[in-house]
């Protein structure tokens, strides 16, 4: 089989996000105090993801780690950000709350496989080992601004000391924080195609999604999904495909896989509303915000690798309408 794949192999974007304070915390750090106090180093700073930070500067004679100062951090060097597991949970979070161990979601993966979290999020049933590898690529969003603040802090109330549960004398009032003002977040994403579009219902390549014993459950699933995903788009053209031997392009043997394919109707319809969770992605919480401002998309069909994340580059080859058919990596044989 040596069809040569052609069309679109991914859709590429841009995000630019804005905000105002923190929204994904790192926990409390260890840091050194102002005063002299080498062995006795501040317990409760809380400090944001910063990317490539590390809050040890070296180490004394006797071996115990010298800690940075709170305020000695470069923001350009060390930039905040929210991971991109952070933006994955928020992104599909109206319809993930629920626990993938759970015997509900065991007996019934038919639902979750028909939804935006099965097809584009992904997931792995430990109970089961069914898995489907998610078609979205996503970069952590990294602040351009570097607006932060060294803030030192007090508890409100009485100032005397009471004894913790081991019955030693508890800390003082004072804590402090590394805080943001304004924030202006980049991120680049990439939902794949060939990922997409083919959902495999075998066990061959260790990647399958649900186990069924019947044929008839299977063709079942595809009419299942093709209502949801007309359902979705408000059409009825999308399609959901089952055949019990689909073999990628340029294989040498037609020795393939039981599955399900999405035509192209399909795969827009699912682009279209991962697009549309971006655009209306908003994070609130931590006493900060961020938002969604703009995206630029390519429906990237570039043919070499130096194609991959062209988004990223300014060459002015970005296809941002996608009025070309999708590259289509399996055929039923």
């Amino acid at each position: 089989m040596t069809n040569k794949i052609t069309g679109i192999r991914s859709i590429d974007f841009k995000i630019v996000a804005k905000g105002h304070g923190v929204v994904n915390w790192n926990g409390s750090l260890k840091m050194q105090p102002f005063e002299d106090g080498k062995n006795k180093p501040y317990e409760n700073h809380t400090m944001p993801k910063l990317r490539g930070y590390n809050n040890i500067s070296g180490y004394w004679d006797d071996g115990k780690p010298k800690y940075k100062y709170p305020n000695d951090v470069d923001f350009k060097k060390t930039p905040l950000y929210i991971s991109q597991n952070c933006i994955r949970h928020h992104l599909f979070r109206e319809n993930s709350f629920f626990d993938l161990q759970s015997k509900e979601v065991v007996e019934n993966l038919d639902k979750l496989l028909c939804s935006m979290v099965g097809l584009v999020r992904g997931y792995v049933i430990p109970a089961t080992e069914n898995k489907r590898t998610s078609a979205l690529l996503l970069e952590d969003f990294v602040d351009q601004l570097g607006n932060g603040n060294f803030e030192q802090m007090t508890k409100s109330g009485s100032k005397e000391k009471t004894a913790n549960k081991q019955g030693k004398e508890s800390s003082n009032s004072l804590f402090s924080k590394t805080t943001f003002g304004d924030t202006h977040y980049e991120a680049y994403g990439s939902i794949s195609v060939e990922q997409l579009q083919f959902i495999s219902l075998s066990n061959k390549f260790s990647r399958q999604t649900i186990t069924y014993s019947m044929e008839k459950d299977r063709v079942n699933l595809a009419k299942k999904m093709t209502n949801f995903l007309n359902q979705l788009g408000n059409t009825d053209k999308a399609e959901a495909v089952y055949h019990s031997n689909y073999v990628r392009r340029g294989s040498i043997y037609n020795i393939g896989e039981e599955g399900i394919l999405l035509n192209d109707e399909a795969i827009n319809i699912v682009v279209n509303e991962t697009l549309k969770l971006f655009k209306n992605l908003v994070i609130r919480q931590a006493k900060g915000y961020m938002y969604v401002d703009e995206i630029e998309v390519d429906y990237n069909n570039g043919k070499t690798a130096q194609d991959m994340m062209r988004i990223k580059r300014t060459d002015n080859t970005n296809n941002s309408k996608g009025e070309m058919k999708y590259a289509q990596y399996f055929i039923g044989v």
